[in-house]
């Protein structure tokens, strides 16, 4: 395939996705600890920078690089140790000449022109510690800001909150320690305005089909498309209204649609692609309203069953009755129509 025209699935969401709302949805402010799998719709500027302070990534000792421009393996500076900054402190302001400070990894680092030494680069010796080579400024250091600037934008909005992005928020930085997560998260981002869930309204329709508490007999089938869809609904980030078993009986599944319609921001029907020689779900969702049925049927394996359009502002997906095309449809087309309908950005 060459282009996006010569990938029927891709042809068919052409057709179909445009006509759904984009991120229309009611927004709501939630807790980030609410937020996993939920949708952004605003973007989040950083309120601090990121790191919000210079810090170690090493343990050894902060030293000034002055002391260091001279110092070669043949004529190593000795520097004298003189206290330490442990985590949480930041009260040092300055490092002496001539000295080291002990420090961890995350430690606090006061602005200056001063390097972090690593245990394998000086040798302790008769009260002090020799060093064999000239530091730069900054090495083994984070400086403030060094990932994300104060301002700058934290994340966009569209995006799918992941545990990174939950953990990014929360300690507004790249993903940190647990220690350093726990210690940011009071000056950090601990609400976002998401997109609602949208409610799906799920059908199953045929003679054949009859739920999964009745006893199975030959010729019929057990309904496990509205188990697996719902659950495939609430995992792509939308609500799942299981609606039942409907019969292929024109005007009455037209009357339980027309129902769904307005409790509905969308509607999943599985099965019943043709009855009788008619086009069954692409008639039902014409009727329904403009613009009707966009896709009826995608020239691929178990294609024909696929049947997408809009009703109003409610895109209605129909999908195959035979379980993994059913979940193959939903896949290629309801979710699609879902992060439509969230303001989703495209992956």
């Amino acid at each position: 395939m060459n282009s996006q025209t010569d990938d029927p699935i891709q042809t068919a969401l052409a057709k179909f996705l445009p006509e759904i709302p984009d991120g229309t949805l009611k927004k709501e402010l939630i807790p980030l600890s609410k937020a996993l799998h939920r949708v952004l719709t605003k973007d989040i500027k950083a309120p601090m920078d990121a790191p919000p302070y210079s810090r170690s990534i090493m343990e050894g000792y902060v030293i000034n690089i002055k002391d260091t421009e001279n110092a070669t393996t043949n004529n190593p500076v000795g520097l004298f140790p003189k206290g330490e900054i442990p985590l949480g402190a930041s009260n040092v302001k300055s490092i002496p000449p001539g000295t080291g400070v002990s420090v961890t990894t995350g430690s606090f680092i006061p602005a200056g022109s001063y390097a972090v030494v690593r245990p394998v680069d000086y040798e302790p010796r008769n009260n002090k510690f020799f060093i064999k080579r000239a530091f730069k400024a900054g090495e083994n250091i984070e400086t403030q800001g060094c990932d994300i600037k104060k301002g700058s934008t934290l994340l966009e909005k569209g995006k799918l909150l992941t545990p990174y992005e939950i953990g990014l928020l929360a300690s507004q930085g790249k993903l940190l320690t647990p220690y350093e997560i726990g210690l940011l998260a009071s000056h950090g981002i601990l609400k976002v305005q998401v997109s609602c869930k949208p409610k799906v309204s799920i059908f199953s329709s045929g003679n054949e089909v009859i739920p999964p508490t009745q006893k199975l007999k030959p010729g019929f089938i057990l309904d496990c498309n509205s188990y697996a869809l719902a659950a495939a609904v609430e995992e792509s980030g939308g609500i799942p209204l299981v609606k039942g078993i409907i019969k292929d009986d024109f005007n009455v599944f037209k009357k339980e649609l027309q129902k769904a319609l307005k409790t509905s921001d969308m509607i999943l029907i599985s099965g019943g692609t043709a009855v009788d020689g008619r086009d069954f779900i692409a008639d039902l969702i014409n009727a329904l309203g403009k613009p009707g049925t966009l896709v009826n049927g995608v020239p691929m394996r178990s294609g024909k069953p696929m049947v997408n359009g809009v009703a109003g502002k409610v895109p209605v997906v129909g999908v195959a009755g035979h379980p993994p095309e059913a979940m193959r449809g939903f896949l290629f087309f309801g979710k699609a129509a879902l992060n439509r309908l969230l303001g989703r950005a495209q992956e």
